[in-house]
């Protein structure tokens, strides 16, 4: 997890700074230069954090248990009832609203491939293959 300094800032200075963060991500998505941007920008860690948050809240959305969500992308289950409960209230709505806004299918086709690996075929001729090893 990235470490937040314990020096905190003002809430003038913060609110600032989230705002020339929001211009800056707005003017890159208009280029788009969105991945270069975040390429630049965000570490390894920070990149998986918020890709695993963002496939939660998706899951979230089509009813997808948390017990499967949390086992599937190795996160505990507090932080994916922590999140569900934020779903629940309305926090992710916009999130929601952009992503449905949008064709879905390769959001799907992408977490599929996440969630199948390693996982054997569903149909076809090698998929017993495990019982008899």
């Amino acid at each position: 997890m990235p470490h937040i300094s314990s020096k905190k800032l003002k809430k003038e200075h913060l609110q600032k700074l989230y705002n020339e963060f929001s211009i800056a991500l707005e003017k890159s998505a208009r280029k788009l230069w969105v991945k270069f941007f975040l390429n630049d920008f965000l570490t390894r860690t920070e990149k998986i954090m918020l890709a695993k948050r963002f496939a939660v809240i998706y899951l979230l959305s089509k009813k997808v248990p948390a017990s499967y969500i949390a086992e599937a992308f190795y996160m505990s289950p507090a932080t994916i009832f922590r999140m569900l409960l934020k779903y629940d209230i309305g926090k992710y709505s916009s999130l929601l609203k952009a992503i449905k806004d949008q064709n879905n299918k390769d959001i799907w086709k992408i977490l599929e491939k996440i969630l199948r690996a390693g996982l054997p075929p569903i149909v076809g001729r090698g998929r017993w293959k495990f019982l008899y090893k």
